[in-house]
């Protein structure tokens, strides 16, 4: 007999045979290479090991090397000797993560979209979210002062369980420093070319002794822009951004603890450094709609743009409000833990649309301002048993709300302005675990998640809203995992897990759109992995690997439609099927008390199975001879995502 979950490993026992003997190649020869040094490790061992990480990636604190699950963890110390100023840097040193700088360069306010094991998209909501101190942070993260984390954890696969919407490829959290009883005063700055500039000021310490502490942190920051407008000779890509954050924190009792934070940010930039290559060297395609480019892209050096007719509203104006309380409670058999937060953002970002110093353009009012309000409320309540018990148990609720208003403004009025009105979220969900030990070297434990999602766009004055102006629907959905882990040696952990992730629907909220594409249904992967993690020659060593393979439907990404005005325009749908099978490594190192040394690498085959695209049929059609495959997009790979990195 069998049935769906035996149909659903066979694509993972097919490929795992030819990945566990990569993999156990790569352990040989990276072993082999450390016993290499060995004689040296040896002989320095009473000088110490590499620094012991602490994570709370399952919502309780664990070291890093007894977690079952694929997490790459960066200390303070980590994140200052690699000079990883923002997730970008980190993402560079971390297999599986690639984080791409989208929507401009130069504007570090812009949009930036988390890529975890291959699982991209486009537009619509990222496929991993980004957490700070455990609560969702949905604006950009790239203005984000990371001179105030402790410590950043990067958490792949599904997190939907513990986490919650939009972590089905995985979680990155930020965990910020706190006071202590011991005094921190420090002042750092940079100087570098093209009149950058940042200075950071941080004071941390203790109030009263082991019961109040405070942290204040302030940043400067100012980048002079690289590229030149060759309309007005002026630099492009400039940055600005002023920075505030701070905590008080209590400790009344030995079991009460109560953190309170804020932070506040000013982001003034310029104008985008980007440039247009016009139509006329479009070379494929040609007997297609709007044609394409075949080949290198040119390498271009400036930038041409209206900027004098934007007045004081060029580039990007955002003001955004951070707030956040952590209240813990141990009461020895239990204890209650209560995060709550709320943010806020205000931002206004113009760009001329064309890129041209083209007389007709701004005739035709093509420059624009894009105002969005958005806030965000969230509150979680979590119940934990005592983690010394045999059998240990979680419970928790969930409660997020998001509104934001979003409308495009025409400069010189010669346009309508276009009014996307306010998009709403709200989240409710329970979830919890119940982990047991077996045996003192096997446990199991058993998560699930269950979500309400409410996804909706009120626009009383949108075309057609005028008996209807708040279009909206629910989603429903149970994200379970499962993990079995086995401690072979104090020192070496096999795991395997099962999960299921879950993406929230999206709403297409363009007022001119047609109805019937106003929704795309929500997306979910169902991911099985098998790890394990090694700590070797008395902790101057950590080995860990893991393959996986994920099983991916009703994939967001987007394709072209037309407004009822005419006017062509991007939107998100549903494509179908993709399947991703890779595997990752990651090697750290303590030569001497003075020296480390990593390695990290990751393979991500992350190829659509069934998918449809009217655009990739017009396409083939347009080739000669044509090629009739009716749209699919089965084989190819998915967009933005590297197939391969590897860093040192």
């Amino acid at each position: 007999m069998q049935g769906p979950a035996v149909a659903n490993l066979r694509p993972l026992l097919a490929v795992l045979p030819v990945l566990m003997g990569v993999l156990v190649k790569s352990l040989c020869l990276f072993i082999a290479t450390a016993v290499g040094v060995t004689g040296l490790a040896t002989a320095q061992q009473q000088q110490g090991a590499l620094q012991e990480v602490v994570v709370t990636s399952r919502k309780v604190e664990e070291r890093l090397q007894d977690v079952p699950l694929s997490v790459s963890a960066f200390s303070a110390k980590e994140i200052a000797e690699r000079g990883a100023d923002d997730i970008y840097k980190i993402s560079t040193a971390t297999p599986g993560f690639a984080f791409e700088k989208l929507n401009r360069f130069g504007v570090q306010g812009g949009g930036s979209r988390p890529v975890i094991r291959g699982q991209s998209n486009i537009l619509g909501e990222a496929n991993a979210s980004i957490f700070i101190d455990g609560l969702q942070y949905s604006d950009s993260i790239l203005s984000f002062p990371f001179d105030i984390v402790e410590r950043v954890e990067v958490i792949k696969g599904p997190q939907a369980a513990l986490y919650g919407r939009a972590t089905f490829a995985g979680a990155i959290n930020l965990v910020t420093k706190k006071g202590t009883n011991e005094f921190e005063n420090r002042v750092s700055g940079r100087l570098a070319q093209y009149d950058d500039r940042e200075i950071n000021f941080l004071s941390r310490g203790p109030l009263v002794e082991d019961k109040v502490f405070y942290m204040v942190h302030a940043r400067y920051y100012d980048f002079g822009g690289q590229y030149r407008n060759t309309v007005d000779g002026r630099k492009v890509g400039d940055e600005n951004s002023v920075n505030l954050n701070g905590s008080l924190e209590f400790r009344p009792t030995d079991s009460v603890t109560a953190r309170f934070g804020f932070g506040w940010g000013k982001d003034e930039d310029g104008m985008a450094a980007v440039a247009l290559q016009d139509r006329f060297a479009n070379n494929c395609f040609l007997n297609v709609g709007r044609q394409y480019y075949c080949g290198e892209v040119l390498e271009l050096n400036s930038t041409e743009q209206n900027i004098d007719i934007f007045g004081d509203r060029a580039g990007l104006d955002k003001t955004a409000y951070r707030a956040s309380s952590q209240i813990e409670y141990d009461a020895g058999n239990f204890d209650i833990a209560w995060n709550t937060g709320y943010f806020k953002a205000d931002s206004e970002y113009g760009y001329d649309v064309d890129i041209t110093d083209n007389f007709t353009a701004v005739l035709r009012d093509f420059s624009r301002v894009a105002v969005s309000e958005r806030t965000e409320l969230s509150s979680e309540l979590i119940f934990r048993s005592d983690v010394s018990k045999r059998v240990r148990f979680l419970g928790g609720a969930y409660y997020y709300k998001s509104r934001r208003d979003f409308r495009e403004e025409r400069i010189l009025n010669r346009a309508r302005d276009v009014d996307n009105g306010e998009d709403r979220i709200d989240n409710q969900a329970l979830f919890g675990y119940v982990e047991g030990d077996f045996t003192d070297r096997l446990k199991g434990r058993v998560e699930l998640r269950y979500a309400e999602d409410t996804i909706g766009n009120l626009n009383p004055g949108a075309p057609n809203r005028a008996t209807l102006p708040l279009i909206e629907k629910t989603f429903k959905s149970w994200s379970p995992r499962l993990t079995l882990d086995f401690k072979a040696t104090p020192d070496n952990l096999i795991y395997g897990a099962i999960a299921e992730g879950n993406k929230p629907g999206f709403i297409n909220s363009n007022p001119l759109l047609d109805p019937s594409l106003l929704f795309a249904d929500e997306e979910s992967a169902l991911n099985y992995e098998i790890g394990s993690k090694n700590t070797l020659f008395n902790g101057r060593m950590t080995l860990n690997a893991a393959v996986y393979y994920i099983d991916w439907s009703d994939q967001q990404l987007t394709t072209n439609a037309t407004l009822s005005s005419g006017s062509p325009v991007t939107v998100v749908v549903n494509v179908g099927k993709t399947e991703v099978k890779g595997f990752e490594l990651e090697l750290n190192n303590q030569f001497t008390d003075q020296l480390t040394g990593g390695l990290g690498f990751s393979y991500n085959d992350a190829k659509f199975k069934q998918a449809f695209d009217p655009e990739q049929e017009a396409f083939n059609l347009s080739l000669t001879p044509p090629i009739d495959n009716g749209g699919s997009l089965a084989g190819n790979q998915t967009p933005n995502a590297p197939k391969t990195q590897a860093s040192a």
